[in-house]
């Protein structure tokens, strides 16, 4: 075969899901060491065909007209100025940053300013999404955005940050530190200040603002008065005034209050929606660019009424996640990459009673409520009280150290838990002040080193004598505050004092919403809900925790870790599914952005922001799933997955793949099964309700849109001394310890081991039955999903098989963390009457076959999808009452 044609067939398959840049990479990488004649001359062939291809004078000579006024608008973006306002704040952030940040910052932001409206070019108007993690740096982002942009003759910039009054505050000080505002307030025009939200008084003379001065400023809640006005103000511009003016609106936690929630049918949008519209229907050249890290509510406005709502339709981009990010995948125990790959979970995570929970926060609205300091609130506590001496003792004294307690939404709780706080102190320090702290003596020990892996740079070690002599300063300064709607600004946080604080804040709404908890290690959680942002916007504890990451310990009510696990696979496919639209070159307006559904009980976002999301067919193209929840509630149910394993193998041991690389004892493939086999096989093999019928649905979608694709099987071979035996075949059992079962566990009979699949396990089947060198099958090892499923698609020229893989789990799996237990003592605690054998638990993960020579008309996409459940009252929604000041101008 033509050594060229076999070029340009890999790169076509690897740019399914690539750039051609990495398409070309990946190419070069696959056909590494094979003697193909002239290899060399046809990769250069293909990327300067390429790169003539696409060149800039065929493009604008191919396209329509609205087209090219499209491409050169795009173009408008050169870089950053040198010695400009970017420059200053790229210097700052050097000074007070993470090592590689303003690098981060400088590629992100160039990319979105380049997507921006060009400055000064009437009815140049564009809507984008910026996408970043909880708690991941998005001020510094958009800070960096609006540097670049008044660099490049953007003069009025409005940041709408939220709905709450701490978090605009903290947003106006933030943004007037970053940009250097108070270094030059001359070159400054202010709209708001720290302790004032926009007023009324600016519409008096609002020509005479925006002609006199280069740059300004305003930091708005999302607040139904707060619009008004700077409605008002933007409608007394003189129309020469407004055309000549380019206008940044920076939307803040644009999920949040921004999308339309009144209910379905109802023609007229909520309130602050409604304001919102009016407000970009009065830019006539500018940008609106929302930043959550929750966007599903924001991809599934409108996107076929652009005038009406704030879709995104120009642009998308998602922020880099540095490696430093602790998330969900990170600390939940799943790959970065895969977020569905078995590696060793952090020991950061503990559990809470369910006993304890009517002590933490009331069973309802109006329930009888007695606050107590449970056992495991009093570990968090003093587990607080130790890592805090310990940063002390590391040098960090001059840092904030924070704990949350986040037990409901209800306030009046919060009060009441505070106090009883307090009272769980106050012996603590009068013992403390007279030298003693023996009970936190256990605890140190006990922690200090369940997670020592995390810690990066050099610190002080911090021995018992060195940390107890810190305890006393810790119980000196720790102070217990709450942060809600109705608390005194003296008891809300505020981390402007120039002393640290150390504090142990009490909270919920206003505390799950964009702002920073600073210093924030020590988590304590019982707060449930049934959507996807607003779990994810309460973790507050993700985030940077540089120099003190192996301190990081987070306490949580049964259950939430796994919905957790769940998110951080759902976050993933989103940027995964954004990514694939941005490198199509296609606007989001064209191509859907989908949302995977949880199987349970979780739904995506309030089913009033979900209007115009529809449920379609979905594509499980190549995509990889995997068991690892798993019903032990007797032995025989174990047994008769073994047996429709034993009876799958039975079936097709004649189609075991010959000469592969496999000796007794190791896993064996099996080659050309057909779809109906593997169809037999999940209705004899029974998995958890915790997947619904998933597996089967991913089947039956292969048999109906690939009926003709064979599958791969492989019988799974591990390390561990038991062993399965089928159809002649021995294979050694896989470790996979559960993580430690909580007690929804125990109740409903199950154990967790968190991810079965390792890392190279979506290649299993190809890597067995290569026979080439090891340094060739290293081609199969470190490589993301994207990559994978397109080695899938290219191997053989495109075979795309299936693959199913049975996995013999050895019930006496040991674990490597402490928190975590022996399966068999797993087993024992689920169900402790039952006797089980020594025989695996049989797990199961499948690939679906991948379309590689592109067949189907139709593979299944979705915008969204439709919800099953009814939703949790959308309580963060509702702001804090407004109580700041009208800016007059005089601060």
């Amino acid at each position: 075969m033509d050594t060229r044609f076999l070029v340009e067939t890999m790169v076509q398959k690897f740019q399914l899901d690539a750039s051609f840049d990495d398409a070309l990479r990946q190419t070069k990488l696959f056909f590494e060491g094979q003697a193909l004649d002239g290899l060399d001359e046809a990769l250069q062939q293909v990327e300067s065909n390429h790169y003539a291809s696409v060149s800039s004078a065929t493009k604008l000579h191919e396209t329509s007209i609205s087209q090219k006024l499209d491409m050169l608008q795009q173009r408008w973006y050169a870089g950053p100025l040198k010695n400009g306002l970017w420059q200053e704040l790229a210097d700052r952030m050097r000074s007070n940053g993470p090592k590689g940040a303003v690098e981060a910052v400088d590629g992100s932001t160039e990319a979105i300013v380049a997507a921006m409206a060009e400055p000064r070019v009437e009815h140049d108007r564009r809507l984008g999404l910026v996408v970043g993690n909880v708690q991941s740096g998005k001020t510094a982002n958009y800070s960096g955005v609006i540097a670049k942009a008044l660099d490049q003759n953007y003069k009025l910039v409005i940041v709408l940050s939220g709905i709450h009054n701490n978090l605009r505050r903290q947003t106006q000080i933030r943004l007037e530190r970053d940009l250097g505002v108070s270094d030059n307030p001359s070159a400054w025009h202010g709209l708001t200040s720290p302790e004032a939200d926009f007023g009324t008084t600016a519409k008096r003379n609002a020509s005479s603002i925006i002609s006199n001065n280069a740059r300004i400023l305003a930091v708005v809640k999302k607040n139904k008065n707060r619009l008004e006005n700077l409605l008002e103000f933007l409608r007394a511009l003189d129309s020469d005034v407004v055309r000549r003016t380019p206008i940044l609106i920076i939307d803040d936690e644009s999920d949040q209050a921004t999308p339309d929630s009144s209910p379905k049918g109802k023609e007229e949008a909520s309130t602050i929606s409604r304001l919102m519209r009016e407000l970009w229907a009065e830019v006539v050249n500018g940008t609106y660019i929302g930043y959550t890290a929750t966007p599903f509510a924001n991809v599934f406005m409108n996107p076929s009424a652009e005038a009406a709502e704030l879709y995104p339709s120009n642009f998308i981009h998602v922020m880099p996640t540095p490696d430093a990010y602790f998330g969900a995948a990170r600390l939940f125990g799943l790959d970065a990459d895969l977020a569905a790959v078995e590696v060793e979970a952090h020991d950061v995570l503990r559990y809470i009673p369910d006993a304890e929970l009517d002590a933490l926060r009331p069973a309802g609205r109006d329930a009888v409520f007695d606050a107590g300091v449970t056992p495991a609130l009093a570990d968090a506590i003093r587990w607080f009280i130790v890592a805090a001496a310990v940063r002390r003792v590391r040098g960090q004294h001059e840092k904030h150290s924070t704990m949350l307690i986040h037990t409901t939404h209800n306030v009046d709780p919060h009060f009441d838990l505070r106090d009883a706080v307090v009272n769980f102190l106050e012996p603590r320090r009068a013992r403390a002040r007279d030298g003693d702290v023996r009970e936190f003596y256990t605890t140190f020990h006990e922690e200090i080193d369940r997670a020592p892996e995390l810690l990066t740079g050099n610190a002080q070690e911090a021995t018992w004598p060195r940390v107890e002599q810190e305890i006393l300063s810790v119980m000196r300064n720790l102070r217990v505050s709450v942060d809600n709607g109705q608390a005194d600004a003296s008891e809300r946080l505020d981390y402007r004092d120039e002393d640290p604080q150390t504090v142990i804040v009490i909270g919920g709404g206003t505390l799950s919403r964009g702002l920073t908890l600073e210093g924030l290690f020590v988590s304590f959680f019982t707060r449930s809900s049934n959507a996807y942002d607003t779990l994810l916007q309460m973790g507050r504890w993700f985030g940077y925790r540089s120099g003190y990451e192996d301190l990081q310990r987070i306490w949580l009510s049964s259950g939430l870790d796994e919905d957790y696990r769940f998110l951080a696979q759902v976050e993933y496919e989103l940027r995964q599914d954004i990514d694939r639209l941005i490198r199509s070159g296609q606007a989001p307006s064209q191509i859907a952005v989908r949302v995977r559904q949880h199987p349970g009980r979780l739904q995506i976002t309030n089913p009033n922001k979900m209007k115009h999301a529809h449920e379609v067919e979905v594509d499980f193209e190549g995509y990889p799933m995997q068991t690892y929840v798993f019903d032990v509630g007797s032995e025989e149910a174990l047994e008769s997955n073994r047996q429709a394993a034993r009876g799958l193998l039975e079936r097709i041991s004649d189609r075991v793949a010959q000469g592969q690389r496999a000796d007794a004892g190791e896993s064996r493939v099996f080659t050309g099964v057909p779809v109906e086999e593997v169809e037999r096989f999940f209705q004899d093999f029974s998995v958890h309700s915790h997947f619904g019928d998933s597996f089967a649905a991913a089947v039956a979608w292969s048999a109906t849109k690939l009926p003709e694709k064979p599958w791969n099987v492989v019988l799974a071979s591990g390390s561990e001394h038991g062993q399965f035996e089928a159809a002649g075949f021995t294979v050694s059992s896989v470790r996979r310890a559960p993580i430690s079962p909580d007690e929804d566990a125990v109740k409903g009979k199950h154990i967790n081991i968190r991810a079965l699949m390792s890392g190279d396990d979506m290649l299993l089947d190809l890597k067995l039955l290569d026979t080439g060198p090891d340094s060739e099958r290293s081609k199969y090892s470190r490589r993301d999903r994207t990559s994978q499923k397109a080695m899938r698609a290219a191997v053989n020229d495109g075979d795309g098989n299936g693959l199913l893989i049975l996995y013999p789990l050895s019930p006496r799996s040991t674990p490597t963390t402490r928190s975590r237990v022996e399966m068999q003592e797993a087993l024992r605690r689920v169900n402790p009457d039952a006797k089980f054998s020594d025989q695996p638990i049989v797990g199961v993960a499948l690939v679906a076959p991948i379309d590689s020579r592109q067949e189907l008309t139709s593979k299944g996409t979705f915008l969204a999808v439709t919800p099953h459940f009814q939703a949790d009252e959308d309580v963060d929604e509702l702001p804090t009452p407004d109580t700041e000041k009208n800016f007059t101008g005089v601060v």
